[in-house]
């Protein structure tokens, strides 16, 4: 699919043109918008009309806030790296991710059907590390938007599905109705500040019958390791990069709230499920090399999870996680 296909105007919807006279860009030809295309990614976000929380955080990630850690692409080589090394392993062991939420992500995807040739939308994509892979175990076609120039340019510099990457708000999506059949996004809602219009942004998008699913920290993480973290560290969140980066306890949000905002889009089918609770979460962030141990061992492997899940499974029945999988289907 040619990008024209499924683009428009974020602001009116209205169709775009592309122009290559005077260096290369869009414009909508209903509202007279012009957005810069430039290093391989169109950008429909000015930064004037961006407010002062999300210009901060885009600054953070474009590794222009010298306090904070840079974000893992501020290293194009690295980042080249990573994105190799991930998809390798979604060939190899059909992980999403190579560690135990890639494992969980795997069984929550594949109850969402994904085929071959299918268009993907992920927001938020940041590298495209998780296109890729969904490319690499399901041979889908992948967009990712994202709103920091540094991630999508690292995105663009390794990309062997061509995939498509634009610079875009995710509470205003620069594409048509009904494009996608599966719109995906991961650790992003809990950065924004109006939640039900990102659910209503990525379910515009949606085809009828299509399948929408995001994951995101949980504000009900009371027993998760994170919390143990909070209250041995004095309240310091260890999560990405740390509280500087909008991860906002007080912002995250509960299972039955982000399932509420799903089902008022028309979804059916909505399921939410907590995820990251005491043991996959420590081994995640304490010891993140045990699992490759258990990669040739499928069996074995499949055997540990299950394990960790019972002995997260007090809590977790309770609905105490660190994070939360929510998805459902657009109604046809």
């Amino acid at each position: 699919m040619w990008a024209m296909d499924y683009l428009c105007c974020p602001q009116c919807h209205g169709a775009l043109e592309e122009t290559r006279d005077e260096g290369s860009c869009f414009s909508c030809a209903a509202c007279g918008v012009v957005f810069p295309t430039y290093e391989g990614h169109a950008n429909f976000v000015a930064s004037g009309e961006m407010d002062e929380f999300s210009q901060w955080q885009r600054d953070i990630y474009d590794g222009k806030v010298g306090s904070v850690c840079p974000p893992d692409y501020a290293d194009p080589e690295g980042a080249r790296v990573h994105n190799e090394h991930c998809v390798d392993i979604a060939g190899r062991v059909g992980l999403v991710q190579p560690n135990w939420k890639g494992l969980k992500s795997r069984q929550v995807i594949d109850r969402l059907l994904p085929r071959a040739g299918e268009l993907v939308l992920d927001v938020g994509c940041g590298l495209g590390t998780l296109l890729g892979t969904l490319n690499r175990i399901y041979g889908t076609r992948g967009v990712g938007i994202d709103f920091s120039h540094a991630g999508m340019k690292a995105a663009i510099s390794y990309n062997p599905c061509n995939n498509d990457y634009h610079v875009a708000d995710a509470l205003m999506l620069p594409f048509r109705d009904e494009t996608f059949d599966l719109a995906v996004s991961y650790d992003v809602i809990e950065h924004g500040t109006d939640p039900r219009r990102f659910v209503s942004e990525m379910a515009r998008v949606l085809k009828p019958g299509g399948r929408l699913l995001i994951y995101t920290p949980s504000r009900g993480d009371r027993w998760t390791w994170h919390w143990w973290e909070r209250v041995f560290l004095r309240g310091r969140y260890n999560l990405g990069v740390d509280n500087l980066a909008g991860h906002d306890h007080d912002m995250f949000l509960m299972p039955d709230e982000l399932a509420g905002y799903l089902a008022e889009e028309g979804l059916g089918g909505v399921r939410t499920e907590v995820f990251h609770t005491l043991f996959t979460l420590m081994l995640d962030e304490v010891y993140p090399m045990f699992i490759y141990r258990l990669f040739n061992r499928p069996a074995l492997l499949r055997a540990a999870f299950r394990l960790m899940e019972i002995a997260d499974a007090p809590a977790a029945d309770r609905g105490h996680g660190n994070g939360f999988f929510a998805y459902g289907w657009k109604e046809s």
